[in-house]
């Protein structure tokens, strides 16, 4: 039989519909809870995490085979698998890793006192730790906070995938719901990761935890979690470097009262974690430290189903071509050269006269030589979010997929620097210092030269920051202040309109301590330009019940550019994240339902700035610390951008 992505399901058996966000009053795996808290190891965010059972619960796991191991992927080697589990306890900013006897001792500590906590025996406590290696877990931390983590447990698991995330930029999640036969009660299965750096395929790539409802033997459990993370986990590489800590642990409680154990449904069991794991291993890899784009690798042809999963995997871990991934570039031969490396170190039989290449559906070499393509397309396509590559052997009917992204400058930027970033302090807490401080000497005089050369192109532009009720303006204040005396500094001439006067004052007080002038101002275009044109921050306090008042201001003033702060990432289509896109395609898309219509008054705001004519509106979440300072000084931007513009 041919493997594909989903070979693990049965043949010709449609996967599951797959959620990948958290939302109030989903149905989640029955009998579960999840909790989360900051016990202080990480500064700033939660950074403890707990899945409980209500009863014991099946497990099974699959666990890193880098033979340097942390002290929670030895001992669950010893517990699982197993019919008992009732609680997985996750650390996140400290792997205890390469810490001797004492992360060992500490690792059977905190089982041991939650396992007390739950009035449960420690072997049906699981544990799990990331973060950074060589640094002892503080236990004493850890101990202090279960009593609040396990007495918040509930049916949210947002915070729990929250807690477990290091380096990532979002959580991972994918749930689906689905019936063994007509008439059963429905199972349920949730799954939740981690993962962007150190990703690489010798299981596990990452931290993943997946629980469902079902009642199933921990052999068959464990079985089928082999077969799915092989073809899912195991299937991905970010940057080639296995860690320390990875695992991916199953726990399924029979809370639904349906048992798995027959040919029927066994085979839809493993369609939906196949399903699950298949996503969560495609948003690790989006989400992979620096990257871009993802990168899809298929192999056809193959004489057998290893050698397809060897040479997708190692045309993918190439670090040439997921730079011409990065590049957007057609190099062909960098992926016939990744083919015959993983040939060569693996012993493989491959023929290189019967090699055929394709990027993006468009066919680029033959066994008889290039083929006569329009570069200019193909480079279009390579420039999409994701990248597909295609390499068919022609000695054989197996397939296999690979995925894993493009190696930018910000990976090597991120891990380059991050020892100089990390801080641990005599009790044992970790944290990341991101000032500029940190950073290498080189890396400071390249950024001083870059942003000199980039902050000159806004000198006397006009901006007008908004704010909209729906903010939190109060939590925001700060920040505003900060990104403002940094704009004025600038040369930018800003007003910012607040739904509060606490914001307001915030403001005023924070630019006037750095040496600003700033004035309180009402809706009048004149006196703003006037005050503007003085070097004063304008600061404007309830101007509109509507957007179109906005909208109005900013075009009267003559602003060259519209902020407005909203509560989520931008534009988003189905593709996700819209990073620019000009007025017309704008208003054409919102016509056909293009974008997202969740944040319905982002989109009104928006289709008002367009049709007005506004050069240029950027679309900004507030919930990303000095968004206006990151869309506005660096070429990409963090937010959306509506403009015809091709300069800042």
């Amino acid at each position: 039989m041919m493997t594909d992505r989903n070979s693990t399901a049965s043949a010709g058996a449609p996967l599951p519909e797959v959620g990948t966000r958290l939302r109030k009053q989903l149905p989640m795996p029955r009998g579960f809870s999840w909790s989360s808290t900051r016990c202080g190891i990480k500064q700033g965010r939660a950074d403890l995490g707990l899945i409980v059972s209500e009863q014991p619960a099946a497990a099974a796991a699959c666990l890193t085979r880098n033979v340097v191991r942390a002290a929670c992927v030895t001992r669950n080697a010893a517990l699982v698998p197993s019919s008992g589990i009732r609680a997985v306890l996750v650390n996140s900013g400290n792997a205890n890793a390469l810490t001797g006897s004492d992360g060992k001792t500490t690792n059977d500590t905190i089982a041991l006192e939650l396992a007390s906590a739950l009035s449960s025996s420690p072997d049906q406590v699981l544990t799990a730790s990331t973060g950074v290696i060589g640094v002892p877990l503080p236990a004493d931390l850890i101990v202090r906070a279960l009593p609040a983590l396990v007495n918040g447990a509930g049916e949210d698991a947002s915070g729990f995938a929250t807690a477990i995330l290091t380096t990532d930029t979002g959580t991972k999640v994918a749930h689906v719901e689905f019936e063994v036969a007509d008439g059963d009660t429905p199972i349920r299965v949730l799954g939740i990761a981690k993962g962007s750096g150190m990703i690489h395929p010798n299981m596990a790539t990452t931290l993943g935890f997946v629980c469902t409802d079902a009642a199933v033997s921990p052999e068959l459990l464990q079985e089928l979690l082999g077969q799915i993370v092989d073809d899912t986990f195991n299937a991905i590489t970010v940057d080639g470097d296995t860690s320390t800590n990875d695992m991916v642990i199953a726990l399924a409680n029979g809370a639904s009262g349906v048992q798995v154990s027959d040919e029927a449904s066994t085979a839809a069991l493993r369609r939906a974690l196949s399903a699950v794991l298949d996503s969560l291993a495609q948003q690790v890899v989006l989400d992979g430290e620096g990257a871009t784009r993802m990168l899809e690798v298929e192999v056809t042809g193959a004489p057998d189903r290893s050698t397809a999963r060897t040479v997708a995997r190692g045309v993918c871990s190439s670090s040439l071509v997921k730079c011409s991934v990065f590049a957007g570039q057609p190099d062909f031969g960098r992926v016939a050269m990744a083919v015959g490396q993983v040939a060569s170190e693996h012993d493989l039989a491959i023929d290189p006269d019967t090699l055929s290449i394709a990027a993006q559906g468009v066919e680029l070499y033959r066994p008889d030589g290039p083929v006569n393509v329009r570069g200019a397309d193909v480079v279009r396509r390579l420039r999409e979010p994701v990248v597909r590559w295609s390499v068919d052997l022609g000695q054989g009917r197996y397939r296999a997929v690979a995925r894993g992204c493009d190696l930018s400058y910000d990976y090597v930027r991120i891990n380059a620097d991050e020892s100089t970033q990390i801080e641990v302090s005599a009790e044992g807490t970790v944290s990341r210092n991101p000032s500029l401080g940190a950073y290498s000497p080189r890396l400071k005089h390249q950024l001083l030269v870059e942003g000199l050369a980039y902050v000159r192109r806004f000198t006397a532009l006009k901006i007008l920051v908004y704010v909209p009720p729906s903010v939190g303006a109060a939590d925001l204040a700060g920040n505003l202040a900060q990104d403002l005396e940094l704009c004025m500094d600038a040369g930018l001439r800003p007003i910012i309109s607040v739904p509060t006067e606490a914001a307001a004052e915030v403001i005023h007080r924070h630019l006037k301590e750095s040496g600003h002038f700033t004035s309180s101002v009402s809706p009048d275009p004149n006196r703003m330009t006037r005050l503007l044109d003085r070097g004063h921050l304008c600061v404007l306090v309830k101007p509109a019940p509507d957007p179109s008042g906005i909208v109005d201001l900013a075009i009267k003033i003559g602003a060259q550019k519209l902020l407005v702060l909203t509560n989520e990432s931008g534009l988003r289509d189905s593709h996700g994240h819209v990073q620019r896109v000009s007025p017309e395609n704008f208003l054409m898309g919102l016509q056909r339902g293009r974008f997202d219509p969740t944040h319905a008054d982002t989109l009104v705001v928006a289709r008002h700035a367009t049709n007005r004519g506004v050069p240029a509106l950027h679309l900004l979440d507030s919930r990303v610390r000095h968004a206006i300072v990151g869309e506005l000084f660096t070429d990409d931007g963090i937010g959306s951008l509506i403009t015809r513009q091709t300069v800042g």
